[in-house]
C-alpha cells in the first residue's frame, strides 16, 4: 500500500522529560471502573493450544526517510512495549533503495538512517530485523551482498528477507505506485511510477516469480539459512483474484505459488482493513481466519507443499480509522493476537513515525486524532493541529504494549471464548503456570462484569490486572482477590494475570513438541473411513516422570474432546470424515497427575480416497473482484462407462456461490452445489474417459477450492 510519506526535517526538540514520561507505561493503580456493568461470560480452555508466540512476532516498520528513526529514546520505548521485530527500509521505498550507498533513487534519505544505523537501534531494542530487498530497481547480486554483510560478516540475526514490497502495485492491474524496472509499455518504454498505463508488459506475477527464484538462488548461495519470502496478494483485498489477458491471465497468488513450487520458503501479505467507522474497523479481525485458511489452501493447491512448513508474515498493517486514538489501540491488540493465533510468524505495524495526515483532524471520544500512521508523534502540523512533542506515543503504542503483559515468545496461546461479540478475548499460558487473559472491550458506552471460567486450569492466587483506559496515556496496574470475575470499562484493554496451580515446589512436565500427521488416507467403503497417525516429540519431565499423553481434538465452538490417551508418543486416529478438517494438540501428564501446557496444534483435512473409481480436477481459470471462473474435469477410472452423472460438492467458504455454469445443469442450496449432466454429455467412457464443465461464481474475497467431490454418490479422488 502506498503509505510512504516523506517526513520533514525535525523542528521540535525532544525534551528529556517527554522521553522519560513516554517510558513510564505502568502506573501504580488501576483506572476507575464504571459502577454499573452488564454481565459477560468468558471461558478459557487451557487444553486447547493455539501454538506458541514466536520470537520476533510483535513487529514495527521503519523507513529511511524518517529522521526520527534512531533517536536515543527509541530502543527503550520499543523494549518497554515488547516490540521485538523491526522491518527496514520502509514500504515502497524498499524498491528504490540501495543499501550499499544508502540512496533511495528519486526519494529522500534522512540522515543517520543507513542499515548500520538501523541495526544499532535494532540491537539496542533486542529486535529481530526483517529486511525488504530492492526488487524494483535492484538485482539479485545487490540482495546477495546484503545477505553477505548482515548474515555472514556481521551476524545481524536477520530472520526474514522479502523480495520487494507490494510488487503487484507495479501497473500489472492498472494501479502503479510501486517502482518496477521490469515493467514496460507496449513500445518498450519503462513505466513511470505514478502513471496509469492501460497495460504494462514485461512484468506481472510470472515475471516476478521467476525473478524471486533468481533472488532466492543468489541469496541462499550466501547463506542457506536465509528465509527468502515472496509477496502475495491478501485474500479478499485488491488485487486478489484480479486477472488480465496479457500480464496476469491467472491470479497473482496462483501464478507465483505454482512457479515457486517446492521452493516456496515464506510468504508476505499486507493488511489494511480500513472501514468507514470505528465499529466496522473493530469487526474486521474476524476475517483473519478466512484469510489464513485461503492462503493455506492456495499454498497446498498451487505450490503443492505442506502449508504448515511455509511461514506467513504480515509485514504491514494498520487501519485508516481513528488512527492515533483508542479505537485503533483496541484494533491493534486484537489484530496482533488474532493473526498469531492463526499461525503467522510475524506482524509489523505501519509504522514507527509517519507524520500527521493532510486531512482535517478529528476528535474521537474527546481525544485528538492527527491522521498519523505512526505510533510516535513527530511534532508536525500538516492540517492545522500540531502534534505533541516528538516521540510522544499514540494510542496504538499502548495497545501493542498491552501484549507484553499478556505473553512473550515461547508462551502458549490457548482458546478463549466470549458470550458478547463486543468483548473480544485472547488467552496465554505462561511457562511458570500463570494464565493471562486479554479483554478487549470494544463497546464505547458499556461497562461489563466479565465472569471467568477455566477448563484445564486451576487459579491459585490473587490476579494482577493491567488496564489501558479510554484516552489514557499510561498502562495502570492493580491487584484483586477474585480470579472469577473482573469489571472492564468502555473502550478499555485489560490484561488479567491469574496465578496457576503447580506451586509447592512441584514442576509440571514440559509441553510436548509439535505433532505431525502421517498415513493420512481414506477408503472407498464409506464417508467416515479417514485414518491418520499423530506423532510428537516427547515432553521433558518435571518433578515427576511423564506417565502418559492426552490427545485432544479442538471443536469449532472452542471446547475440546479427549481423542485418546497413550503412554507412547504416537496415536492412531480412525473414523475421520472425508473432506473434514481436524485440529489436535497433546498434553503430557506426569505420574502424580500434573498436566503440561498443550503442544502446538496440528491441523489437517482428510483427503478423498486415492483409489476411487472417479477423479476430479478443479482449477480457477479466471477471476475478478467479487467473482471468479473455474473449470472442472471429471475422469472415469472404472472399467464401466457412466451413462448419466450427478456431481456434488460443498463450498469451504460461505461467501462462494455459483452464478452460471455450462456443460450441465447447475443448482446450489446453501453451500452445497449439484451439477447434473446435459443431454449430450451424460456418457463418460470407461478407463479414463473425461467430461469437462465450468462455471462463473461469486465470492466475498475468499474462494478456497472444494475438498470433496462425489460422482453419483461415490467420493472421487482429487486429480
Amino acid at each position: 500500500m502506498p503509505l510512504d510519506r516523506r517526513l520533514r526535517a525535525r523542528s521540535v526538540a525532544l525534551t528529556a522529560a517527554t522521553a522519560l514520561s513516554a517510558l513510564s507505561i505502568v502506573g501504580a493503580v488501576a483506572a476507575p471502573q464504571a459502577s454499573a456493568a452488564t454481565a459477560v461470560s468468558v471461558t478459557v480452555n487451557g487444553t486447547a493450544g493455539l501454538g506458541t508466540i514466536p520470537g520476533g512476532a510483535i513487529g514495527l516498520n521503519t523507513a529511511v526517510y524518517d529522521s526520527y528513526m534512531n533517536d536515543t529514546p527509541i530502543p527503550g520505548l520499543l523494549k518497554a512495549a515488547g516490540i521485538n521485530a523491526l522491518r527496514y527500509p520502509g514500504g515502497s521505498y524498499s524498491d528504490i533503495y540501495n543499501w550499499q550507498t544508502n540512496v533511495a533513487q528519486g526519494g529522500y534519505d534522512a540522515p543517520n538512517t543507513s542499515f548500520a544505523d538501523f541495526m544499532g537501534t535494532a540491537k539496542a531494542a533486542s529486535a529481530s530485523p526483517i529486511i525488504t530487498v530492492n526488487y524494483g530497481t535492484g538485482t539479485p547480486a545487490l540482495a546477495a551482498s546484503w545477505v553477505q554483510n548482515a548474515a555472514v560478516t556481521n551476524k545481524d540475526g536477520v530472520a526474514y528477507w522479502e523480495v520487494g514490497n507490494e510488487v503487484y502495485g507495479n501497473g500489472t492491474y492498472g494501479a502503479n505506485w510501486e517502482t518496477d524496472a521490469h515493467c514496460q509499455t507496449s513500445s518498450g518504454t519503462p513505466v513511470t511510477v505514478g502513471s496509469e498505463p492501460s497495460q504494462t508488459y514485461g512484468c506481472g506475477p510470472s515475471v516476478y516469480a521467476n525473478n524471486v527464484l533468481s533472488y532466492m538462488s543468489s541469496m541462499k548461495a550466501v547463506s542457506s539459512n536465509a528465509h527468502v519470502c515472496a509477496i502475495l496478494t491478501t485474500p479478499g483485498f485488491w488485487p486478489d483474484n484480479v486477472t488480465n489477458a496479457t500480464t496476469s491471465p491467472l491470479p497473482w497468488n496462483q501464478t507465483v505459488l505454482t512457479a515457486l513450487g517446492a521452493k516456496t520458503d515464506c510468504v508476505i501479505v499486507h493488511y489494511y482493513p480500513g472501514g468507514s467507522n470505528a465499529a466496522g474497523m473493530l469487526t474486521d479481525t474476524s476475517d483473519i481466519s478466512g484469510i489464513i485458511s485461503t492462503l493455506h489452501s492456495q499454498i497446498s493447491q498451487y505450490a503443492k507443499v505442506n502449508p504448515a512448513n511455509v511461514p506467513i508474515l504480515v509485514t504491514e498493517t494498520n487501519s485508516n480509522v481513528d488512527m492515533d486514538t483508542q479505537p485503533n489501540a483496541l484494533f491493534a491488540a486484537d489484530m496482533y493476537m488474532t493473526w498469531l493465533e492463526n499461525g503467522v510468524a510475524n506482524v509489523d505495524w505501519w509504522d514507527e513515525h509517519n507524520g500527521p495526515g493532510t486531512n482535517p483532524p478529528s476528535v474521537v471520544n474527546g481525544a485528538q486524532d492527527y491522521g498519523d500512521y505512526g505510533i510516535f508523534s513527530t511534532g508536525g502540523n500538516n492540517s492545522g493541529v500540531t502534534e505533541p512533542a516528538a516521540e510522544t506515543p499514540f494510542g496504538p503504542y499502548y495497545g501493542i504494549a498491552m501484549l507484553s503483559k499478556l505473553g512473550g515468545p515461547g508462551d502458549t496461546m490457548v482458546n478463549s471464548t466470549s458470550s458478547n461479540a463486543l468483548v473480544r478475548v485472547h488467552a496465554v499460558r505462561r511457562a511458570g503456570g500463570n494464565l493471562d487473559l486479554l479483554i478487549d472491550n470494544e463497546d464505547p458506552t458499556t461497562s461489563y462484569s466479565v465472569n471467568l471460567a477455566y477448563n484445564g486450569f486451576t487459579p491459585a492466587g490473587s490476579p494482577t490486572v493491567f488496564t489501558f483506559a479510554n484516552n489514557g496515556n499510561s498502562i495502570t496496574s492493580a491487584t484483586q482477590s477474585s480470579a472469577s470475575s473482573v469489571t472492564v470499562a468502555p473502550y478499555t484493554l485489560t490484561v488479567v494475570q491469574v496465578p496457576g496451580s503447580g506451586g509447592g515446589g512441584v514442576t509440571a512436565p514440559g509441553a510436548p513438541g509439535q505433532p505431525v500427521v502421517s498415513g493420512l488416507a481414506s477408503s472407498t467403503s464409506g464417508n467416515t473411513t479417514g485414518v491418520a497417525t499423530l506423532t510428537w516429540p516427547a515432553a521433558t519431565a518435571g518433578t515427576y516422570p511423564v506417565a502418559s499423553y492426552q490427545v485432544y481434538r479442538q471443536n469449532s465452538g472452542g471446547g475440546t474432546t479427549l481423542a485418546g490417551t497413550t503412554t507412547t508418543t504416537t496415536l492412531n486416529l480412525s473414523g475421520l470424515t472425508i473432506g473434514a478438517g481436524y485440529t489436535y494438540d497433546v498434553v503430557a501428564v506426569d505420574s502424580h497427575g500434573n498436566p503440561s501446557l498443550p503442544s502446538p496444534p496440528v491441523t489437517f483435512t482428510v483427503p478423498p480416497p486415492a483409489t476411487a473409481s472417479c477423479a476430479v480436477h478443479y482449477a480457477v481459470s479466471s477471476s475478478w473482484s467479487g467473482g471468479f471462473g473455474a473449470a472442472i474435469t471429471i475422469t472415469n477410472r472404472s472399467a464401466t462407462a457412466i451413462s448419466a452423472w450427478t456431481l456434488k460438492f460443498t463450498w469451504p467458504d460461505p461467501g462462494e456461490a455459483v452464478q452460471s455454469g455450462w456443460n450441465g445443469t447447475w443448482s446450489q442450496s446453501g453451500s452445497a452445489v449439484t451439477v447434473v449432466n446435459a443431454a449430450w454429455n451424460g456418457t463418460i467412457a470407461a478407463n479414463g474417459g473425461t467430461v469437462s464443465l465450468g462455471f462463473n461464481g461469486a465470492d466475498t474475497g475468499q474462494d478456497p477450492a472444494p475438498t470433496v467431490f462425489s460422482l453419483n454418490g461415490t467420493v472421487c479422488a482429487n486429480n
